[in-house]
Protein backbone atom coordinates (compact mmCIF):
# COMPACT_ATOMS: atom_id res chain seq x y z
CA UNK A 1 0.00 0.00 0.00
CA UNK A 2 1.54 3.37 -0.96
CA UNK A 3 2.12 6.00 1.68
CA UNK A 4 -0.55 8.69 1.91
CA UNK A 5 0.56 12.10 0.54
CA UNK A 6 0.77 13.72 4.01
CA UNK A 7 2.63 10.79 5.57
CA UNK A 8 5.93 12.63 5.80
CA UNK A 9 7.32 13.43 9.20
CA UNK A 10 4.96 15.54 11.25
CA UNK A 11 5.94 19.08 12.10
CA UNK A 12 8.25 19.42 15.09
CA UNK A 13 6.50 18.41 18.30
CA UNK A 14 8.42 20.90 20.41
CA UNK A 15 6.13 23.71 19.26
CA UNK A 16 5.83 26.53 21.72
CA UNK A 17 3.03 28.58 20.22
CA UNK A 18 -0.64 27.67 20.14
CA UNK A 19 -0.78 28.17 16.38
CA UNK A 20 2.08 25.70 15.92
CA UNK A 21 0.29 23.16 18.12
CA UNK A 22 -2.90 23.65 16.11
CA UNK A 23 -0.93 23.18 12.90
CA UNK A 24 0.45 19.86 14.19
CA UNK A 25 -3.07 18.67 14.99
CA UNK A 26 -4.32 19.68 11.54
CA UNK A 27 -1.42 17.84 9.91
CA UNK A 28 -2.24 14.69 11.88
CA UNK A 29 -5.92 15.02 10.95
CA UNK A 30 -4.91 15.20 7.29
CA UNK A 31 -2.81 12.05 7.63
CA UNK A 32 -5.77 10.20 9.17
CA UNK A 33 -8.10 11.35 6.38
CA UNK A 34 -5.57 10.30 3.72
CA UNK A 35 -5.24 6.90 5.35
CA UNK A 36 -9.03 6.50 5.37
CA UNK A 37 -9.15 7.30 1.65
CA UNK A 38 -6.29 4.90 0.91
CA UNK A 39 -8.06 2.09 2.76
CA UNK A 40 -11.35 2.75 0.97
CA UNK A 41 -9.63 2.66 -2.41
CA UNK A 42 -7.85 -0.63 -1.69
CA UNK A 43 -8.85 -3.43 -4.01
CA UNK A 44 -9.63 -5.63 -1.01
CA UNK A 45 -12.61 -3.40 -0.24
CA UNK A 46 -14.49 -4.80 -3.25
CA UNK A 47 -13.86 -8.48 -2.59
CA UNK A 48 -17.50 -9.04 -1.68
CA UNK A 49 -18.56 -7.87 -5.16
CA UNK A 50 -15.95 -10.03 -6.85
CA UNK A 51 -16.61 -13.19 -4.84
CA UNK A 52 -19.28 -15.48 -6.17
CA UNK A 53 -20.49 -18.93 -5.20
CA UNK A 54 -17.71 -20.54 -7.21
CA UNK A 55 -15.04 -18.52 -5.34
CA UNK A 56 -15.16 -20.52 -2.14
CA UNK A 57 -13.63 -23.94 -1.58
CA UNK A 58 -15.01 -26.26 1.04
CA UNK A 59 -18.39 -27.27 2.34
CA UNK A 60 -19.51 -23.90 3.70
CA UNK A 61 -19.24 -21.20 1.06
CA UNK A 62 -21.99 -19.11 2.67
CA UNK A 63 -20.05 -19.03 5.93
CA UNK A 64 -16.93 -17.86 4.08
CA UNK A 65 -18.89 -15.13 2.33
CA UNK A 66 -20.50 -13.99 5.59
CA UNK A 67 -17.11 -13.84 7.32
CA UNK A 68 -15.82 -11.72 4.45
CA UNK A 69 -18.78 -9.35 4.78
CA UNK A 70 -18.25 -9.10 8.53
CA UNK A 71 -14.57 -8.29 8.04
CA UNK A 72 -15.37 -5.63 5.45
CA UNK A 73 -17.88 -4.04 7.81
CA UNK A 74 -15.18 -3.92 10.49
CA UNK A 75 -12.78 -2.22 8.09
CA UNK A 76 -15.47 0.30 7.12
CA UNK A 77 -16.00 0.96 10.82
CA UNK A 78 -12.27 1.52 11.31
CA UNK A 79 -12.27 3.99 8.39
CA UNK A 80 -15.11 5.91 10.04
CA UNK A 81 -13.13 5.91 13.29
CA UNK A 82 -10.18 7.44 11.45
CA UNK A 83 -12.42 10.19 10.11
CA UNK A 84 -13.96 10.76 13.54
CA UNK A 85 -10.51 11.09 15.11
CA UNK A 86 -9.46 13.48 12.34
CA UNK A 87 -12.55 15.58 13.04
CA UNK A 88 -11.72 15.61 16.76
CA UNK A 89 -8.16 16.77 16.01
CA UNK A 90 -9.48 19.56 13.76
CA UNK A 91 -11.97 20.60 16.43
CA UNK A 92 -9.21 20.75 19.04
CA UNK A 93 -7.01 22.77 16.67
CA UNK A 94 -9.86 25.25 16.19
CA UNK A 95 -10.29 25.51 19.97
CA UNK A 96 -6.56 26.20 20.38
CA UNK A 97 -6.69 28.91 17.71
CA UNK A 98 -9.77 30.50 19.27
CA UNK A 99 -8.19 30.51 22.73
CA UNK A 100 -5.01 32.02 21.31
CA UNK A 101 -6.99 34.80 19.61
CA UNK A 102 -8.79 35.56 22.86
CA UNK A 103 -5.53 35.64 24.77
CA UNK A 104 -3.92 37.83 22.13
CA UNK A 105 -6.85 40.25 22.22
CA UNK A 106 -6.82 40.33 26.02
CA UNK A 107 -3.08 41.00 26.23
CA UNK A 108 -3.08 43.43 23.35
CA UNK A 109 -0.76 41.72 20.97
CA UNK A 110 1.99 39.23 20.42
CA UNK A 111 3.33 36.32 22.35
Amino acid sequence: MPDPPNAGPPPATHATTPSANASILRHRAGVLRDLAITIERASAMSLDRDAGADTWLGVRPLLCHNVLLTNLMQVHGAVEDLRWNAWQLERRANEIDAAARLLQAATGGGW
